[in-house]
């Protein structure tokens, strides 16, 4: 699994005649800007990018707002629920745009709206199959586990105190994340073929409630054909190095990861931890480097009632 983020500043000091000639501070700043890393604590999402989408994205920053009212309209015909635009990045004939949900079920996903730059127009909206569908699914997941993702906050903003380790910004969180359900510290995943009757109940009824969606999740976690290693949500423990351009430090990450194991009250799902390096890859939103398990051979798997 890859994962998420600065840069080196070289300061030279001559001293010439007795007289010490001091580094530029413009030329400080612009050498920082220019490093294709960039710090954790100073990302937002600067720089990120897709492929071919400077004239598309400069199109479509031009007609934010009809994309906008267009990405709203998306979501509220056909999921009944009303979003929020964070950004909006160009790409090959396209734009993409990041949203989060207003209420319940919360997530973060993203949408692509085509651009026709020869005739200047905006064309339709649409999503990558099921990307969509699975971020609500993991939204509707953690309304059934409401108490155990409050725990799981908990635990992570404990490892945060302990450790010298952070989160992203909230605003990279926004820009730049697409999975599902997210926060500084994790993001979710899964597909609404592994919760297909709470999903479906959720179209049908878009209020739906809490207990409800607990009921439905627990309905399909017993039956028998429900495999908690591979049908469950993946949860993604994303921790960075807080000193800046610090690399990750594997005894962090160990430590991190036994304390997952013996927590006890947090949600089921395939757990993995990842202790990033503190600088991120402004064009990317990933790590430089990390410590931590390795997915698909030690997922930490917490399962239903344990």
């Amino acid at each position: 699994m890859t994962f998420k983020r600065g840069g080196i500043i070289i300061i030279i000091l001559f001293l010439l005649g007795g007289c010490g000639l001091m580094p530029n501070k413009a030329d400080e700043k612009k050498q920082a800007e220019a490093s294709e890393y960039m710090p954790v604590q100073d990302y937002t999402g600067q720089g990120y990018s897709f492929d071919n989408g400077e004239e598309t994205g400069k199109f479509a920053n031009q007609h934010w707002k009809q994309i906008v009212e267009k990405v709203k309209q998306y979501f509220s015909q056909k999921y009944h629920l009303d979003i929020t635009v964070h950004q909006i990045y160009g790409a090959t004939d396209a734009a993409v745009v990041f949203v989060e949900s207003k209420k319940d079920p919360k997530f973060h996903t993203s949408v692509i709206v085509g651009i026709d730059l020869e005739n200047k127009k905006i064309g339709d909206v649409g999503a990558y199959e099921g990307s969509v569908e699975g971020a609500i699914t993991t939204g509707l997941y953690v309304m059934a586990y409401e108490k155990e993702f409050q725990k799981l906050d908990e635990f992570c903003e404990e490892m945060a105190k302990k450790y010298a380790v952070t989160g992203m910004r909230q605003e990279a969180v926004n820009n730049t994340v697409d999975t599902g359900y997210a926060t500084r510290f994790y993001y979710t995943s899964t597909s609404d073929i592994d919760y297909p009757q709470v999903y479906k109940t959720f179209v049908a009824h878009p209020h739906l409630s809490k207990q409800r969606a607990k009921e439905l999740v627990l309905e399909r976690q017993s039956s028998k054909d429900f495999n908690a290693e591979k049908d469950t949500i993946s949860i993604a423990l994303t921790f960075y190095m807080k000193i800046r351009n610090k690399a990750p430090d594997q005894k962090i990450a160990d430590q991190i990861i036994e304390a997952l194991k013996k927590a006890g009250g947090l949600p089921p799902g395939n757990y993995g931890v990842f202790v990033n390096s503190n600088e991120i890859l402004k064009r990317t939103g990933t790590e430089k480097s990390y410590k931590g398990t390795t997915t698909g051979v030690d997922d930490i798997i917490i399962k239903p009632g344990r």
